[in-house]
């Protein structure tokens, strides 16, 4: 074999380990080594020295080691020596694929079904120690490519990766279909796991990739899945859509009573401006009215008017309605039990005009709310005309009307800066 005086790698391509195809060189020789790579120098199985990237000149008074390696003198004097010399490719090694031969087996979370799942992605390596990969990975065989890490990383590889998928898409509670499309968190669990198992060979992961994780279209078990999940949003809609009909009944129920409310207060309004009407003239007109509606409702219905009659209670009634009918009429002229006046029903009874309470004929008081029973009038000082309550000016003759105080009970004129009514001893106040 030729004696060489320049060392250099000459292989080409994907090659992660290539042996120099000669053997002896000459001291003073170069060594060209590139910056993605490392020179061996091995003599019996021994590795000597490794070059990291530059141009060396390889002398015995450089490098002593040489001298192990020096074998004879050739012709013109120069020494040569004998050894082997191997260069490690340390680029990064990318997009070497990786795959699930088999379907890996997992139970999904949400639904409790076995499902089939099956991934692929790709890695990329570098050579972190290249005398470690040396002896640990390339070994005897001398050289070494790319598909070499896939084929004697493949079982390794795959073994951890269906089993941090499998926890993986287990852990999480969620859907597997759901946790498929979340890779990435995936990838970078996995990362330092199979850097384990390079770092032993002197190799490093640089990056791991999941390209998909998916479950196949005619797995029956993801079939049986997806009729589960029509049937839960076809529920989830039916409960939404019950909730948007009870919302509405509910306000539907919130507007009918607020009107009928508004309603009533009208009829309420109404009937206290009706009574404020009738009550006017001080004859409690508001009672009376409500009796002859009474009177009226039941002289119309047939039916009570049948049952008194089959007790043997017709004649009776009729009587009664007679009465009181005719009560009513006096009461309208101021005769009858309800009115004020003094006929013979009424000789032993009047009205309050306050209260309209009834009290005995001859009280000065009222026995409910204790007002006179004869209200004071005023009459003008200056003519004597009546005045009507409330006047600031006399309507006969246009004089001013004094400002008097009166006891608030029994209706006694007070002198200005009296306290006590003189005539029931009741305290004045404003």
């Amino acid at each position: 074999m030729p004696i060489m005086s320049v060392i250099k790698n000459t292989s080409i391509g994907n090659s992660l380990c290539a042996k120099v195809p000669y053997e002896d060189f000459n001291i003073g020789s170069q060594l060209i080594v590139a910056e993605y790579e490392e020179a061996l120098f091995m003599k019996d199985g021994v590795i000597e020295e490794v070059f990291g990237p530059g141009k060396y000149t390889l002398t015995t008074e450089n490098y002593p080691f040489l001298t192990k390696f020096v074998s004879r003198l050739v012709s013109g004097g120069t020494s040569a020596y004998n050894c082997k010399v191997y260069y490690i490719n340390k680029s990064h090694h990318l997009e070497l694929k990786w795959g699930t031969s088999t379907p890996i087996r997992v139970i999904d979370p949400v639904w409790g079904i076995e499902v089939h799942v099956q991934a692929r992605g790709a890695y990329s390596v570098i050579v972190k120690d290249g005398k470690k990969f040396f002896l640990k990975f390339v070994g005897a065989s001398a050289n070494a490519v790319e598909q070499d890490i896939v084929k004697n990383f493949r079982s390794a590889f795959i073994q951890n990766i269906t089993d941090g998928l499998a926890e993986y898409l287990v852990s999480k509670q969620d859907e597997v279909l759901v946790t498929c499309n979340k890779k990435k968190q995936l990838a970078d669990d996995m990362l330092p796991i199979l850097n384990n198992i390079l770092d032993e060979y002197g190799m490093e992961l640089v990056n791991f990739y999941i390209e998909s994780i998916e479950v196949p279209e005619d797995d029956p078990c993801m079939t049986r899945i997806r009729e589960l999940r029509i049937q839960r949003q076809e529920k989830m809609f039916e409960r939404e859509q019950f909730g948007a009909d009870e919302r509405l009944r509910y306000n539907l129920r919130r507007e009918s009573s607020e009107a009928d409310r508004y309603v009533s207060g009208q009829m309420a309004q109404a009937d206290y401006e009706r009574m404020t009407i009738r009550d006017q003239d001080g004859n409690n007109g508001w009672a009376r009215q409500e009796y002859a509606d009474v009177l009226k409702s039941a002289a119309n219905n047939d039916g009570m008017g049948g049952a008194f009659t089959s007790a043997g209670m017709g004649l009776a009634v009729g009587g009664a309605m007679g009465n009181m009918m005719g009560a009513l009429m006096n009461g309208a002229e101021g005769n009858g039990p309800l009115g004020a006046g003094t006929g013979a029903g009424a000789s032993n009874k009047q009205i309050c005009p306050k209260c309209n309470s009834v009290v005995p004929a001859g009280a000065k008081f009222c026995v409910n709310c204790g007002s006179p029973m004869e209200q004071k009038k005023e009459v003008c000082k200056a003519c004597g005309a009546e005045l009507i309550p409330g006047m600031k000016f006399c309507g006969q003759c246009g004089a001013p009307v004094a400002v008097s105080r009166n006891c608030k009970v029994c209706g006694a004129e007070l002198a200005p800066g009296q306290l006590f009514c003189g005539s029931c001893g009741t305290k004045y106040e404003d």
